[in-house]
C-alpha cells in the first residue's frame, strides 16, 4: 500500500489530535486549535479549527464507535488510554486505497503532540490552542 496523499493525513491527524478518550478527562481545552504535520523532514500548517466541547464529545464517539455519524475517511479500533495518553489504530480510506495505521497522542491542556506510524513513514503533527471560540469548525 502507498502512503497516503498529505490532505487525508492531515485530516486523519487531525481527527486523531481531537480524540477524548472514554471514561476520563481528556486535559485538552475547547478553543481555536493551530496544527503543524511534518512527515519526512517537511511540516505544513493546517488551518486553525475550533474544537467546542461538543466538537469533543462527539469525536470520543467517533472513536469509541459510539456515533451515529460516520466520517466516511476512517474508522478506529483497539483505542487505549494511560493518563493524558491515548493510542489506537486508524484505518483510511481514499478511493480503493486503504492505509491502516497506529496512532499515539498526547494532551497537556493547551498543547498536543501525536503520530501516527503507517507503512514505514512516521508523521508527526503538533497542535496547540491559539484562543477562544464559539462556532465549531466542523458541520453537523
Amino acid at each position: 500500500m502507498r502512503f497516503l496523499a498529505p490532505s487525508i493525513v492531515t485530516l486523519a491527524i487531525l481527527a486523531a489530535l481531537a480524540a477524548m478518550p472514554a471514561g476520563a478527562t481528556l486535559n485538552m481545552n475547547e478553543g481555536l486549535w493551530e496544527t503543524t504535520v511534518s512527515a519526512e523532514g517537511r511540516a505544513h500548517s493546517a488551518s486553525a479549527k475550533c474544537y467546542t466541547r461538543t466538537d469533543i464529545a462527539e469525536m470520543e464517539r467517533l472513536l469509541r464507535g459510539k456515533s451515529s455519524r460516520v466520517d466516511g475517511i476512517c474508522r478506529y479500533a483497539d483505542f487505549t488510554q494511560s493518563g493524558d495518553s491515548v493510542n489506537y489504530t486508524m484505518t483510511c480510506r481514499l478511493g480503493d486505497d486503504e492505509q491502516t495505521s497506529a496512532v499515539s497522542a498526547t494532551y497537556r491542556g493547551d498543547s498536543a503532540i501525536g503520530t501516527i506510524r503507517s507503512a514505514g513513514v512516521t508523521v508527526t503533527a503538533s497542535s496547540r490552542r491559539i484562543g477562544n471560540c464559539t462556532e465549531s469548525s466542523f458541520a453537523r
